[in-house]
């Protein structure tokens, strides 16, 4: 929780020089998220079977987030994007088996609940009508609750502390006011394994649907920066 803060800290700092802030903004998020599972051992040599996954990709899990975002650096074409996110991730176990020697079976959903600081190389491309943008970065998630009914053993020893790559895409109307509408669509997949022991890896992967509005210091979107002016005789 230290290093959390400090990382906080850090981003206050950076965003409390305001020349280098282009934009402030807010946004709220739907997300889709399941885990993979890797079981590499005899599923008839453990009487324990029923505590550990079998190998499968769980249904999806519909959830929420939200966050701020700070859009900085003064150029046209590339930005650094940061936030602080509060997000829901998880799974749908449809088919848990609680009585290994009678195959019964039920449902059970895995959910956590994480705060992220999430970090972009943006690119954008701007046009008349609209920007486009493409962001590349990487996710910090410090995990502030979970509930793993399904798989505890496994699911309930999920990383703390996590590191995640992201890579996204956005779009921004065209807008005279100093308000502006975005909306990004975010693929967050794990290249580590959130578990792996005795055989047995899992992972994460998440898409993330974001709708959001940002302040913006100027009334357009720099579309005239090299156009010509007048300036009198």
């Amino acid at each position: 929780m230290k290093r959390l803060l400090i990382v906080f800290l850090v981003l206050g700092t950076m965003v409390a020089k305001a020349q280098f802030i282009q934009g402030l903004g807010v946004f709220g998020s739907g997300t889709s998220s399941r885990h993979d599972y890797e079981n590499t051992n005899d599923p008839d040599s453990s009487f324990l079977r029923v505590l550990y996954p079998e190998p499968h990709r769980s249904a999806e899990r519909l959830s929420w987030g939200a966050g701020i975002v700070a859009e900085m650096l003064p150029f046209r074409g590339f930005r650094w994007q940061s936030e602080i996110e509060y997000i829901n991730k998880g799974a749908k176990e449809t088919n848990y088996l609680t009585q290994p020697y009678f195959g019964q079976r039920e449902k059970r959903v895995n959910k956590y609940r994480y705060i992220a600081w999430n970090n972009f190389a943006k690119f954008r491309l701007e046009t008349f009508n609209f920007t486009s943008s493409l962001l590349i970065g990487a996710r910090l998630e410090y995990k502030l609750g979970s509930s793993t009914p399904a798989y505890s053993d496994v699911s309930g020893n999920f990383k703390g502390l996590w590191i995640s790559p992201d890579v996204g895409i956005g779009f921004e109307p065209y807008s005279f006011r100093k308000i502006k509408i975005f909306t990004e669509l975010h693929y967050n997949p794990d290249v580590r394994r959130q578990y792996d022991d005795n055989g047995i890896e899992a992972s994460n992967r998440t898409w993330e649907l974001r709708v959001g509005i940002m302040y913006r210091k100027k009334k357009m979107n720099d579309l005239d920066c090299n156009a010509p002016r007048y300036h009198g005789d």
